[in-house]
């Protein structure tokens, strides 16, 4: 019995692990808008085609400085600092749909963010 369970979770797991579809960079292009007062995404590409993110203050319209990006199957890890508090957040960004990105952020600040992507 336990190895018909121990089966049936690992073929859960891998069933789970592999339906997870590999974020497209290219669907990350453009303006993000929060849903509450927080900072406003922009990505782009540069000429070397590597993605590049600006983060700007919605209250105060300041930068924010990115000290890392990464993106990986499922996510877009974004850790910044914002100069004028010194805050560090840490963001993971994932896609809810093309045009709908769900941030939990952690660190400084602790809270639920959805953007959505502005044509």
């Amino acid at each position: 019995m336990k190895k018909v369970f121990l089966i049936i979770a690992i073929t859960l797991f891998s069933l789970n692990a592999f339906s997870q579809e590999k974020i497209n960079t290219n669907d990350l292009i453009g303006y993000w808008e929060p849903d509450q007062e927080s900072a406003h995404l922009f990505f782009w590409k540069g000429k070397d085609q590597v993605l590049h993110v600006k983060e700007i203050s919605g209250s105060s319209g300041l930068p924010i400085d990115i000290i890392t990006l990464k993106v990986n199957q499922s996510s877009i890890f974004i850790k910044t600092i914002f100069v004028p508090n010194k805050w560090i957040v840490e963001c993971t960004y994932t896609f809810i749909d093309n045009n709908t990105l769900k941030c939990e952020v952690t660190g400084d600040a602790i809270a639920t963010i959805i953007y959505k992507k502005k044509e």
